[in-house]
């Protein structure tokens, strides 16, 4: 379900706005994420969930245990990027993994995607192949 209806979606939204204006697409990738307050189902690992990251973005604790130093560190570069995006209109921050904009097509840049990741930030194109977004395309939509 997350890929046929977050992640594939998302990274379609991303090349239709891509063929307009910059866009920056990156994917949250910590399996170790605290899981948020009140959303763990008993039984379940809710870790690296849809919303993980707001934990690292702001200074609160809604998770069920702390961040570690990693993630700590992983939460300050994600704060470097967005501030930059805000105060530049492009999250380009020396010293950290560039992040340049998606592309579309089969050109250049096309399908860039910035995954972070606490043991190593890092771009990549396999975004769409890692998802199985090409299957999903195929797929009639289900009603609610």
């Amino acid at each position: 379900m997350t890929d046929s209806t977050f992640a594939c979606h998302t990274a379609w939204t991303a090349q239709l706005f891509a063929a307009q204006v910059p866009t920056y697409v990156y994917e949250f990738d910590d399996p170790r994420s605290p899981t948020l307050a009140g959303a763990q189902v008993p039984g379940l690992d809710e870790s690296n969930a849809h919303s993980a990251e707001l934990a690292y973005l702001h200074d609160f604790t809604m998770g069920e245990r702390p961040l570690t130093p990693v993630q700590v560190a992983l939460g300050n570069r994600m704060k470097r990027y967005w501030a930059a995006f805000a105060r530049f209109g492009a999250p380009v921050v020396a010293g950290q993994a560039p992040w340049p904009p998606t592309g579309v097509g089969a050109g250049a840049g096309a399908g860039v995607v910035l995954t972070l990741d606490p043991a190593a930030t890092r771009t990549t194109t396999s975004f769409g192949a890692e998802h199985q977004c090409a299957f999903w395309r195929t797929q009639p939509p289900r009603p609610l």
